[in-house]
């Protein structure tokens, strides 16, 4: 096995299951809104949060930038009401399921279907 083939296989950042999700998708950036992260399972909130504290002890700052985001539908700029978290309770659920008896997916590529980014 070649030098190259031997660190393409051990790759985590382009072979990983993020590279993965992401898919053939061009997308820098996955935005997730406050209130959707407030939705989730409490068991989910404090690993996102745990793994998030983890990150940012292990990964320099500037990996951390402040950013601005628009919501934009067909193209436009539109009013984003998952912005009012302080105001608005959760998320609903979808209608076919309860947060309380889901689990997350172990294939995350179920996250992110080809082509586009979706907060599920």
């Amino acid at each position: 096995m070649a030098n190259s083939e031997r660190k393409r296989a051990v790759s985590f950042y382009s072979d990983g299951p993020v590279w993965e999700a992401f898919g053939l998708s061009r997308a820098a950036y996955l935005v997730v809104p406050r209130r959707t992260l407030q939705s989730m399972p409490f068991s989910w909130q404090q690993r996102f949060v745990a793994l998030m504290d983890e990150a940012r002890a292990q990964l320099p700052e500037e990996a951390f930038p402040e950013y601005s985001v628009q919501r934009k539908e067909r193209g436009r700029f539109v009013a984003d009401p998952l912005r009012e978290y302080r105001h608005t309770g959760p998320v609903e659920p979808k209608a076919s399921t309860t947060l309380a008896n889901i689990t997350p997916p172990l294939d995350l590529r179920t996250l992110l279907p080809v082509g586009e980014l979706q907060c599920k």
